[in-house]
C-alpha cells in the first residue's frame, strides 16, 4: 500500500522536492499546503506561490493554509502516513505534529544543529564556510530542535545566496527517494542534536547591508556581498552617499579596479549602482570624479 505525504513548502526551493516525491509510485501526495495567493508587485496583482503553480501542473490536491487552526483542521480531515516540510512558514502545532504515524519532517538548509533559524544559507556564507549542507529533521515544537535523520554536505565556496538555493533544493530532490525508502522502513536511527553545538541566526535588515569599507576587510564584504544576494545587497558608504556593489571579486579580473579596505586588503570592483540609475562600470566614475568613494 503507498504512503500518504502531506507536503508544505512556499517558494521555487520547494519546487523540485515536490515534483520528485511525486514521481515515486510507492507514495501518494494526498495534499500540498500553501499559503493563500498574495498580491505582488507595483500592481498588487494576486499571484500564487511557486508550490502552488506546480502542484496545478502535477494535478495534487491543494490546501491553502493561513492559520495555525486550518492547519489543524487540515490534518483532522485529510489522513496522512507523514508530512513532509520544506520552507513553509509556519509553526505547527503540538497536535500536529503528533497526528501522522511518521510524524512531520522538516528540511532545512543547514548542517543542524549549527544555523537553527531563518537565515542559514546566509549566515554561513557570512561566516565564510566553505562547506554547508542539507538536513532531514523530525519536527518538533521547539525551532529546528528535532532529531537528525538525515544530511548531505556540499561545498559553498564561492557560491552566493541565490546559487547555494537553487544547487540545495536540487540536491534535496534527488536525496528524496534515498531518504524516504530509508525512513518508512525504519532503517534510520535518529540522532538527538547536543544542544551545546547549537547556534541561531535571525532575519537581516536592509541597513545590515550598508558598509564602511574602510572598517571591514575585503573578504568580508566579499562574503556579505554573497550572502546578501539579491536581498538586502551590500551598499558601501561614500562622500556621496550610498552606492550599491553589483560586480565585485578578491581577485584582480578584466575591467576591475581595486579599492583598499581595513588591514591594506583589496576588494576588485567592476560594476556599480548608484541610486536611481543604471548600473555603471566602475572604473568609468573614478575618472569622472577619483574622490568618488571618499567618505
Amino acid at each position: 500500500m503507498k504512503k500518504k505525504i502531506m507536503f508544505f513548502g512556499t517558494p521555487e526551493i520547494a519546487v523540485p522536492s515536490l515534483q520528485a516525491i511525486a514521481q515515486l509510485n510507492e507514495y501518494e501526495i494526498v495534499g500540498v499546503g500553501v499559503f493563500p495567493d498574495r498580491k505582488v508587485g507595483r500592481k498588487q496583482i494576486l499571484t500564487p506561490c511557486p508550490v502552488k503553480v506546480a502542484a496545478l501542473k502535477l494535478k495534487l490536491p491543494i490546501f491553502e493554509i493561513d492559520s495555525k487552526a486550518e492547519l489543524k483542521a487540515l490534518f483532522k480531515n485529510v489522513e496522512c502516513d507523514l508530512a513532509i516540510v520544506i520552507a513553509f512558514g509556519l509553526i505547527f502545532p503540538k497536535s500536529v505534529l503528533e497526528t501522522p504515524p511518521l510524524g512531520v519532517v522538516n528540511v532545512h538548509f543547514s548542517l543542524l544543529p549549527k544555523y537553527r533559524g531563518a537565515s542559514p544559507v546566509q549566515t554561513a556564507i557570512l561566516d565564510g564556510l566553505t562547506e554547508s549542507g542539507i538536513t532531514w529533521q523530525r519536527m518538533v515544537k521547539a525551532l529546528d530542535a528535532g532529531d537528525v535523520l538525515w544530511q548531505t554536505t556540499h561545498n559553498i565556496e564561492h557560491q552566493n545566496t541565490v546559487q547555494i538555493w537553487q544547487n540545495f533544493s536540487h540536491f534535496t530532490a534527488q536525496a528524496f527517494p534515498e531518504f524516504l525508502a530509508a525512513y518508512t522502513q525504519s532503517k534510520i536511527k535518529p540522532t538527538v542534536q547536543i544542544e551545546e553545538s547549537a547556534s541561531f541566526c535571525g532575519k537581516f535588515e536592509k541597513t545590515d547591508g550598508h558598509l564602511n569599507y574602510k572598517e571591514l576587510e575585503a573578504a568580508k564584504i566579499y562574503n556579505t556581498w554573497r550572502a546578501f544576494s539579491p536581498w538586502p545587497g551590500v551598499n558601501l558608504k561614500t562622500k556621496n552617499g550610498l552606492i550599491k556593489l553589483i560586480d565585485i571579486s578578491l581577485t584582480p579580473e578584466e575591467i576591475t579596479v581595486p579599492i583598499v579596505c581595513a588591514n591594506n586588503t583589496k576588494l576588485w570592483i567592476n560594476t556599480v549602482q548608484i541610486p536611481g540609475k543604471t548600473p555603471q562600470n566602475f572604473k568609468e566614475i573614478l575618472e569622472r570624479d577619483p574622490q568618488f568613494l571618499e567618505i
